[in-house]
């Protein structure tokens, strides 16, 4: 909610604080120009470097840095098992996760929706209707939920079929089948849903540092579907050739 706010305060370049993230700071950042319109949001004009210098915040946050005290050590793995895909849990139990990165043909479904207020009374478990609805149908065709978003923008899903071990001949046609149930669903909640389909080409495996990262597909025709998800009308599904 702080980020909504924040975020269209901000031109280009600029960074906008709500009230609480800026009483962590204050002391050592300068307060850019004001936002007559929103007066308890900050934007920052740079560091105090009479008091702070960057190396010395960034030495000082990786110093005091404790979350290697709280990660998983391989023992543990299995309490998190639901939320990794089965296939980059296997190469994890067995030691061999840089196999998981390959190049291979799948077809993705990128779906935008709106209508839903999460923040409203039956928000929260509308949106979890949704949510195992659109879950049951994209398994049914023995598809992946790769992503699930929720900000100001509304919703946003990314659906894979192909993915190791659930791989088709058909996959293209099982995307577009789960897609025309994906519209029944946004219509008994409704909702409006947007629906892009594609099938090319597209890396898929992990990708960030050590510390952080998460397994996800990337290419042409991962982001072809999402222009296409932006273009189709309410309840609309547009496919490439």
């Amino acid at each position: 909610e702080q980020i909504a706010v924040a975020e269209p305060l901000a031109k280009n370049g600029e960074t906008c604080l709500s009230p609480q993230a800026w009483e962590l700071v204050k002391d050592c950042v300068i307060e850019g120009r004001i936002l007559e319109q929103q007066p308890d949001f900050h934007l920052l004009l740079r560091m105090d470097e009479s008091k702070y210098t960057f190396p010395t915040i960034k030495y000082a946050t990786q110093l005091y840095d404790g979350r290697h005290e709280s990660m998983f050590k391989l023992s543990e793995l299995n309490v998190i098992r639901r939320y990794i895909p089965s296939s980059v849990f296997k190469q994890i139990e067995a030691g061999t996760l840089q196999y998981v990165n390959e190049m291979r043909n799948i077809s993705v479904i990128f779906i935008n929706g709106s209508g839903l207020d999460v923040m409203s009374k039956e928000g929260p478990k509308q949106a979890q209707d949704l949510m195992s609805s659109i879950q049951r149908a994209c398994y049914a065709h023995e598809g992946t939920l790769n992503k699930f978003l929720i900000d100001d923008k509304g919703m946003l899903f990314l659906l894979v079929f192909g993915l190791p071990p659930l791989v088709h001949p058909d996959d293209p046609t099982r995307a577009v089948l789960a897609s025309m149930e994906f519209v029944q669903v946004f219509k008994r909640l409704e909702l409006i849903g947007r629906f892009g389909v594609t099938t090319g080409r597209s890396y898929c495996g992990v990708c960030g540092s050590a510390k952080r990262m998460e397994y996800t597909c990337l290419g042409d025709c991962v982001n072809l579907s999402a222009r296409l998800m932006s273009h189709a009308t309410p309840l609309g599904i547009l496919c490439d050739e």
